[in-house]
C-alpha cells in the first residue's frame, strides 16, 4: 500500500475512470475447477464464512502463474506467532478494530490463486476483485518489496508495515528490508496471512469502521463515507487501501486501473 510519494505509476484516465467506478463485478469465476463455487461481495453485516467452510470450497483450485510462490504460499503463522500478532492487535490497528484483526490467522495452504480465493471467501469479497488487485500491487508476487523509504510495503498486496506493524514488527520499527526475514514478519513470509490481513482491513472499511474515513470530504458525484451503495463502498475501500483516503485522486487512479486489470481478467495471462 502506499500513501505517499508512490512510485507506482499513475494512470490518467480521469473520463473513463468516473465511468469506471461503478462498474459491475464480472460474474465468471477464474478457479482450474468448475466444481469450486465463486465468491461474490456479501453486504454488510453478512455473517462471514468460517476459514474451514473457505478452504473446503477452494480445495480444487491449483492455478499457479507464480510458481517462485511456492515457500511462501506454504507458510502459515504458528500458534505462538499468532499469539504474539493478537496480543499487538487487540486494541485495533490501522483503523480497523480488534474484532476484524482477531479473526486474521493465515492457516491456509495452496496456490496462489487459491490463497486469493480463499481469503476473499473468508472475508466476503468478491474473487475477481482481489485477483485484480493483486495483480495491481505485485503481479502476484508474494515477495514483492515496495514504498522502501516511504513505510515499505510487503506481500502480494502489500501490506504496508509503518501502518500496520503488527505483521512485520521487525521492519516497521527499522525500515530495514533485511529483517524481511525475520520470523514475526508474516506479512512477507506468508501469503495467506499477507491476503487475510489485507481483507480484514478492507472488510473494517466496507463496514463502516474506520472512523477517520467519515472527516474525509467526498468529492462531487462520490457518497460520502459510509453512505455509499454496497458497489460504492467496496470500490472506496479498494481505494482507500493505495491512498488512504476516500475517493480522492489517488483513489480514483487506483481504482481504475484495478477495474482496468478486473474488466481483462489480465490475471489469467501472467508470464
Amino acid at each position: 500500500m502506499t500513501r505517499s510519494n508512490s512510485t507506482k505509476a499513475v494512470v490518467a484516465l480521469c473520463v473513463v475512470m468516473i465511468a469506471l467506478v461503478f462498474l459491475s463485478r464480472p460474474s465468471t469465476p477464474s478457479s482450474t475447477s468448475s466444481s469450486d463455487p465463486y465468491f461474490s461481495l456479501l453486504p454488510s453485516g453478512s455473517k462471514l464464512p468460517s476459514d474451514s467452510q473457505c478452504s473446503d470450497a477452494v480445495g480444487h483450485d491449483t492455478f499457479e502463474p507464480r510458481p517462485q510462490n511456492a515457500k511462501p504460499n506454504s507458510t502459515t503463522p504458528s500458534a505462538s506467532d499468532l499469539s504474539t500478532y493478537k496480543s499487538k492487535v487487540s486494541s485495533g490497528e490501522g483503523g480497523a478494530p480488534a474484532s476484524c484483526l482477531l479473526r486474521v490467522d493465515g492457516q491456509f495452504k495452496g496456490s496462489t490463486d487459491a490463497i486469493l480465493k480463499w481469503a476473499s471467501c473468508k472475508w466476503g469479497f468478491d474473487e475477481n476483485v482481489t485477483r485484480a488487485t493483486a495483480l495491481n500491487e505485485t503481479h502476484w508476487r508474494q515477495l514483492e518489496i515496495g514504498d522502501i523509504g516511504n513505510g515499505t510495503s510487503l506481500g502480494i498486496l502489500q501490506v504496508k508495515s509503518t501502518d500496520y506493524p503488527s505483521t512485520c514488527e521487525a521492519v516497521a520499527s527499522s525500515q530495514n528490508t533485511a529483517n524481511v526475514t525475520d520470523p514475526g514478519c508474516y506479512s512477507y513470509r506468508s501469503t495467506a496471512f499477507d491476503a487475510d490481513y489485507k481483507l480484514a482491513q478492507q472488510r473494517a472499511c466496507f463496514e463502516g469502521r474506520i472512523s477517520y474515513l467519515s472527516d474525509d470530504p467526498a468529492p462531487a458525484g462520490y457518497p460520502s463515507y459510509p453512505e455509499g451503495t454496497p458497489e460504492q463502498m467496496m470500490w472506496g475501500c479498494v481505494g482507500w487501501w493505495y491512498s488512504g483516503h476516500w475517493y480522492d485522486a489517488g483513489a480514483r487512479n487506483y481504482i481504475a486501473q484495478v477495474q482496468s486489470y478486473l474488466a481483462d481478467q489480465a490475471w489469467s495471462h501472467l508470464v
